[in-house]
């Protein structure tokens, strides 16, 4: 049975498989409304934190030029309240076209990978798969460990919900990686070939 937005984050952080069972069913739009009050969030504290910088940074400019402490303090305020509202709005916006585009590559994996779910279910799958990354990525250093846990809860999100075996939800997520490996190497390879083919005269 579908819970609150608190209840949701606890439970794909710490009993994921049980949350997982009783959000199967979910609708895309009830996923969708979860992510965005994630991205809002995310924006915020992506704001503050790059806001109290850029206002520190203004507000040092600003009483150097002469602005007195009041004036350096608007300033550090103004730069805070209008970096905070840039990042609200511009990670809503990529957030979510990331999402789709994302969903949507991610959801060929899995079809290859066995997964006869539609395309939703992958979505949803991806949405609550970056619970720990929306929570945490903010953080330097420890959104890059969270970036780990998202990979775990995205694995057992598509195992969950598309109802295949791990092997095969674990082929999904990663199969994209080694395919652009694999790519890499080829175009890494073809210019070191093309280098040796084409050597320089003097």
């Amino acid at each position: 049975m579908p819970t609150g937005f608190i209840e949701k984050v606890k439970g794909f952080l710490f009993d994921p498989t049980k949350t997982l069972i009783a959000h199967k069913d979910e609708s895309l739009g009830d996923a969708l409304r979860y992510y965005i009050i994630f991205l809002a969030i995310y924006g915020v504290l992506t704001g503050l934190m790059l806001g109290l910088f850029m206002g520190m940074v203004g507000g040092i400019a600003g009483a150097q030029a002469g602005m007195g402490a009041l004036g350096a303090g608007g300033l550090a305020a103004l730069g805070i309240a209008g970096i905070t509202i840039a990042a609200i709005i511009f990670i809503i916006i990529f957030g979510v076209i990331a999402l789709f585009i994302g969903g949507a590559l991610l959801h060929i994996f899995v079809y290859i990978a066995g997964g006869r779910k539609d395309v939703s279910t992958t979505i949803r799958a991806f949405i609550y798969a970056l619970t720990p990354n929306m929570l945490f990525g903010w953080i330097p250093v420890v959104g890059f460990l969270a970036g780990f846990w998202t990979l775990a809860l995205e694995i057992l999100a598509i195992k969950e919900l598309h109802e295949i075996s791990t092997t095969r939800a674990f082929v999904a997520v990663f199969l994209p990686a080694i395919v652009l490996a694999v790519l890499f190497f080829f175009v890494l390879a073809a210019m070191v070939a093309a280098t040796s083919a084409n050597p320089y005269y003097y």
